[in-house]
Formats: structure tokens, C-alpha cells, sequence
């Protein structure tokens, strides 16, 4: 059936100068070159806070692909995640929830589940050090030597959080398990490099198989390709229909003075699914990656989150903060604060951003 545009929506499409056009070009042949991209290997953190980049000599063809034989993990998987979101945001202090869970499961059961409380938290300019050195003491033990921006202490706090239960996992499992975590293993301001010495030494001492995976990578391929697409480009053209995984980082990485805690690999954990992720496996845990791929595989077959392994992606859904819970918080923060003698125009003073007037028609 032929789309018909009304005259509002064509003259919109049409009213585009030369300059945007000429941008346009500009900016697809960009896409092109980034796709098509192979050279010496430069990858990269590209995180604000990261201050160790990685930069390692390889190219594409020279990484070597390994193809994954699944095979059902004998011993417990956990996995933790959290989530967090902010509630109400002033110009000088933001209120906001977060809430961390996980999930254990063997040959294929849940066994255990862990949801903790929606824990509130106000943040503001005059608090923000005294929240952030009380929580970092708590998981670490020390002092912190700096405290983040305000924008970045919830999901901070969150991840406190994670780590803490992640700890208490850790206690629990036993030679043969895993521990999957949401994110990469790579010390930075937070947790910092001790706090991963001493936990990747107990995961180890105690046989237990400690795994991160990352969602969303920042690392990239050159000046241009991001760092998994290159790979699972690359990977689709050796092993065609096929699941693998492949070492990105070198041995020399993994030292003991290093930041990277984790052998860093790219895995298509599923045939049939258009992800790969960025898996980090414990440098010092002896364990055939082989195997712990063969068991990742195996976790990651259903439907709902294909290539994905499903702990983790259970523990995603029991920690996540839902917008029906934020909305909530939101209406019973305003109606306590009204009778509490808070005017709306005293609200709208706090809260209303004038960006939102603007795009109140985008976000109908």
C-alpha cells in the first residue's frame, strides 16, 4: 500500500538546506568507512573517568575465533544487576531510587532469589561527599579520594550496592559455580583496583568462576569502528552462522600492577542472534574459557533475550526500576510536600525545566 504525505509532512522533509545535505554525505561516508575499516588494532576506554586506556597491536583477521561447544553449567550460576532512576532533579539536588537483585539458577531451576528494598536517596551539593565517603567506606573499607559529579552519584551508589551483594554471592557459592556481573572487570576511581585485587583473589582461592558482561561497550576498533560490530562483522565472514568467542586483550595486559581485571573476549553466544558482547573472565582464574563459554552458551538461550545469558537478564528484571514505581514516588513525594505547606507554584520553581516546555510536542 503507497504512503501518501500530507503537505505539512513534505514540506518538512523538503525544507532541508544545502549545507544539511552536503552534512548527510559527509556523515554516511563516515558510516561506510567505519564498516569497512581494518586497521592496526587500537582499542580504548573511552570513559570519562577512565584514566588507563587500552591500547593493544592486532588486526581484525589476526584474532583467532574459537567456535563454542555448548554444553549445561554443573554448578550454580548467580548473577546481579541493578537499576536506578531519578525521581525529582532541582539545580542543585536531584532525589532518586535505586535497587539491586539477583538471581541463581542450576541445571536450568531457580534456586535463589535476592530483591533488596527501593532504597531513596536525596543528593545535594551540600551532601554529596559525606554520601558518597560513607558508602565507598562501607564496600571498600577506606577513604575515597575524590566524590563524583552529583549527576553520577546514583548510579554510583547503585553500584556500590551491586558489588556489596555480589560480595555476599561470592560467600556463598562454591568450586565449580559462576558469578556473572553486569559490566566489565576493569578497576577504576570506583570500585577501585584494591577492592578487585582482593575479590578476584577470593573468586579464584575459592574455584568460583567470576564472569562480567557488558551491554553497552565503549571500546571501538581505530579512529572510527565500534569495537564489537568490527569483530562481529569479522566473525560472521570466518564462521558463518556459527557461535565463537575470541580473545581481544593480549597476555601482557594482565599484569599484576594492570587495571584490567578481566581477559576481555567477544562472544556470539547464540548462532541465530544478532548480538555479541563483551565478556571479562577473571585473568587469574585458570579455567578453559572454552568451558565457561560452553556453559554462557547454554545460559542464553531463551527467545525473550537471545545471546544473552538469562541470569543476568533475570536479574535485570527483578532489580529494574519501573515507571509506574517512579511515578509513584513522584505523586506521594508532591502530595506530602503540598500538605506540608509546599505551594505547586513553589514546586514548579524547584522542578520545571524550560526544555520541557519546548519539547512538550515530542513527547506527547
Amino acid at each position: 500500500m503507497a504512503i501518501v504525505l500530507g503537505l505539512e509532512e513534505r514540506t518538512a522533509m523538503l525544507d532541508i538546506d544545502e549545507t544539511i545535505e552536503n552534512e548527510i554525505s559527509r556523515a554516511v561516508s563516515f558510516i561506510q568507512k567505519a564498516l569497512d575499516q581494518e586497521p592496526s588494532y587500537i582499542e580504548m576506554d573511552s570513559g570519562e573517568e577512565e584514566t588507563e586506556p587500552l591500547l593493544l597491536d592486532k588486526n581484525l583477521s589476526e584474532l583467532s575465533f574459537h567456535i563454542i561447544k555448548e554444553e549445561e553449567p554443573q554448578g550454580r550460576v548467580a548473577a546481579v544487576d541493578g537499576g536506578s532512576a531519578t525521581v525529582v532533579k532541582g539545580r542543585s539536588f536531584l532525589i532518586g531510587v535505586h535497587r539491586v537483585g539477583s538471581i541463581t539458577y542450576r541445571q536450568g531451576q531457580r534456586t535463589d532469589q535476592k530483591m533488596m528494598p527501593l532504597k531513596l536517596e536525596l543528593i545535594s551539593r551540600a551532601n554529596l561527599s559525606s554520601i558518597y565517603s560513607s558508602a565507598y567506606m562501607d564496600l571498600v573499607g577506606e577513604e575515597p579520594s575524590e566524590a563524583p559529579a552529583m549527576d553520577r552519584m546514583l548510579d554510583r551508589l547503585r553500584l556500590f550496592c551491586e558489588w556489596k551483594l555480589a560480595g555476599q554471592l561470592l560467600d556463598e557459592l562454591e568450586s565449580g559455580d559462576m558469578l556473572l556481573i553486569d559490566g566489565s572487570l576493569k578497576a577504576s576511581i570506583a570500585p577501585p583496583y584494591t577492592f578487585w585485587l582482593e575479590f578476584t583473589r577470593k573468586a579464584k582461592a575459592k574455584g568460583v568462576h567470576l564472569v562480567g558482561v557488558t551491554k553497552t561497550s565503549t571500546l571501538y576498533w581505530g579512529d572510527k569502528s565500534p569495537l564489537i560490530p568490527a569483530v562481529m562483522k569479522t566473525g560472521e565472514r570466518f564462521f558463518p552462522n556459527s557461535k565463537w568467542f575470541c580473545q581481544i586483550s593480549d597476555e601482557k595486559l594482565h599484569t599484576t600492577s594492570s587495571s584490567y581485571f578481566g581477559k576481555i573476549y567477544v562472544a556470539r553466544l547464540k548462532a541465530s542472534s544478532d548480538f555479541a558482547f563483551r565478556i571479562d573472565v577473571n585473568r587469574i582464574d585458570p579455567a578453559d574459557p572454552g568451558m565457561i563459554f560452553s556453559a554462557l552458551s547454554h545460559l542464553s538461550g531463551d527467545p525473550a533475550f537471545l545471546g544473552y545469558p538469562y541470569p543476568l537478564a533475570a536479574a535485570h528484571t527483578v532489580s529494574r526500576v519501573a515507571l509506574s514505581e517512579i511515578e509513584d514516588i513522584r505523586y506521594k513525594l508532591q502530595s506530602r510536600a503540598f500538605e506540608s505547606g509546599v505551594t505547586l507554584s513553589d514546586w514548579n520553581l524547584l522542578f520545571t525545566d524550560f526544555h520541557e516546555v519546548l519539547n512538550a510536542d515530542l513527547n506527547r
